[in-house]
This record gives C-alpha cells, sequence and structure tokens, in this order.
C-alpha cells in the first residue's frame, strides 16, 4: 500500500504547487490538472510503465522554493558555447536579465500565460498534463513569413536541485510557430546547476507552415 499512499501524496503536493501560483490561472491550466487527478499515476501494471518504477519519485517532498539570482558567470559556464540568441530559465521561471534582446534578432518572443491558441495534446499523459498545469508561463515564439534568422535560438534551462531532502520542482512550456517560408534553428538545452535531484518537466510544440523549415534539438548536457 505504500505505493498508492505515495501516489496520493505526490497528486496533493503537486495540486498544493498549482495553488501557490497566485496570480490569474488559466481555464487551460486548471483542465489539465482536472485531467492530473482523472488520469492518476501509472503503476507496474500500465504496460508502457511495466519497467520503470515511480515509487523513489513519488516518495519525494516536492517544492518550488524561491532561490537565488544566478549571475552571469554562472550562466556562461553552462550554456553551449556557440553563437545563438539566448532565452534563460531558472528554476522554472523566465529570466529576462541573463537573456538576449532579442529585438533585432528575427524571433518574435512574448512570455505570458496566453494559453488559447496553444494547439491540443495528439496523445495526453499524466506528466503531460502536469508539465500544463504546473508550468507558471508560456514562451510564445514566432518567426514571421519568408524571414530567416542569421542565428539559432537558445532555450537555456538551468535547474537547481537542493540541498535538503525536498525537491525543486520546474515546469516550462513553449511554443514555436513558423509562418510560411520561414527558416529557424531552435535548440533546447536543460542542465543541472548542481549534482542534487529536482524535479523538471518541460514541453515544446511547433507549428510549421508551408515551406518554412525547422531545425530543432533538445539537449541535456
Amino acid at each position: 500500500m505504500a505505493g498508492l499512499a505515495n501516489s496520493s501524496s505526490a497528486l496533493q503536493q503537486w495540486h498544493a504547487l498549482f495553488q501557490a501560483r497566485g496570480g490569474q490561472v488559466s481555464p487551460q491550466a486548471q483542465e489539465h490538472l482536472r485531467q492530473v487527478k482523472l488520469l492518476g499515476l501509472p503503476s507496474r501494471k500500465d504496460e508502457d510503465w511495466k519497467y520503470t518504477s515511480l515509487d523513489k519519485l513519488l516518495g519525494s517532498t516536492f517544492v518550488a522554493p524561491a532561490l537565488p539570482a544566478l549571475t552571469p558567470a554562472e550562466r556562461d559556464a553552462h550554456a553551449l558555447s556557440l553563437d545563438a540568441w539566448r532565452l534563460v530559465f531558472v528554476d522554472g521561471q523566465f529570466d529576462a536579465r541573463l537573456s538576449d534582446d532579442l529585438s533585432d534578432s528575427g524571433f518574435d518572443v512574448t512570455v505570458n500565460n496566453q494559453r488559447q491558441s496553444l494547439p491540443e495534446a495528439v496523445h495526453g499523459e499524466i506528466f503531460l498534463h502536469l508539465t500544463e498545469s504546473l508550468a507558471t508561463s508560456v514562451t510564445h515564439i514566432q518567426v514571421r513569413r519568408n524571414q530567416h534568422p542569421a542565428k539559432p535560438l537558445l532555450l537555456l534551462h538551468i535547474t537547481r536541485g537542493l540541498a535538503s531532502d525536498e525537491m525543486n520542482t520546474a515546469h516550462y512550456r513553449h511554443n514555436l510557430q513558423l509562418e510560411s517560408g520561414a527558416q529557424a534553428t531552435v535548440i533546447e538545452q536543460y542542465v543541472s546547476l548542481n549534482e542534487t535531484r529536482h524535479f523538471t518537466g518541460s514541453r515544446l510544440t511547433a507549428e510549421v507552415a508551408d515551406n518554412a523549415q525547422l531545425q530543432h534539438l533538445k539537449l541535456g548536457v
């Protein structure tokens, strides 16, 4: 019965994190949280999870603490060494201070909580819905018709583990739109600032129009 108790505890903790976000919560995020509760957590009886145990994860204490700001030096020490425009996200939050000014980049970027235009999931599962519900903002990225940005866009995600037994919880949501004839390279990079565990979820969706070309890479380094 320990597995069932851990599952119930994890669901309750995630619900508490959702409620603690404050501000205006979108109807879409609320619906994703409802789906989390409806689907419940998988077990070894589920074919897709037959050989993957979630017991250790579900026995964790999930938190989203306010941590000290990162320095540019810490960012540079972990970012890929390449000539790219950078958007930086730290512990689940967009950090404008550590990000580049994209005014002349060819990428139009807005970070807000507008979710009405996001595409529906083809096959929703609990961790997709969890990320959608706990991500506090959405990064909307657009490359307009026939635009070809000269440099890639690097989405740098830095998450820190905690010294205590608690698990830092961070979720990221991005949506990319390439209009007709546009060409772009987008790189997602996920790094840990230390060797302590954390719980990170992310989802990027892309809408690529006719005659548009997208090169997308996702790296955990």
